[in-house]
């Protein structure tokens, strides 16, 4: 109905790939993900936050095949688009947070991983004070 180029078309491609997230089919959702990130950047922007949530997910997806490297690459720059753009409890920097600290232990960079690990407590500490 709107051709490739909508927006639209990345968040079909998104939504379906977290069912194949949610039956563990991870490469079938990477191929997805890939999808929406490439639509969303062409049709919105490559720094739109729709293209960084998707990199997140996208992250996830790699992360679950056990492909840390690349997992750690579409996580960052998916966290530092939806960082930009949001507040610092929104959903998708808590599962961006959690994914890079698991990330970095897994590279063997403990002080990374410690940075999004206490940046997650500050973050959970400053919402239970409110």
């Amino acid at each position: 109905m709107y051709g490739e180029n909508h927006y639209l078309v990345g968040i079909a491609a998104s939504n379906l790939a977290g069912v194949y997230m949610a039956r563990n089919d991870f490469t079938t959702a990477e191929t997805m993900y890939r999808t929406a990130v490439a639509t969303f950047s062409r049709t919105q922007s490559p720094d739109h936050l729709n293209t960084g949530i998707a990199r997140i997910k996208l992250g996830r997806s790699l992360l679950r095949q056990g492909r840390t490297a690349d997992a750690e690459v579409e996580s960052k720059a998916g966290y530092d688009i939806v960082a930009k753009k949001t507040a610092p409890t929104v959903s998708w920097l808590v599962s961006a947070r959690e994914d890079l600290a698991a990330e970095y232990d897994a590279l063997r960079r403990p002080e990374d991983a410690a940075k999004y690990r206490a940046e997650a407590a500050s973050v959970a500490k400053n919402t239970a004070s409110r």
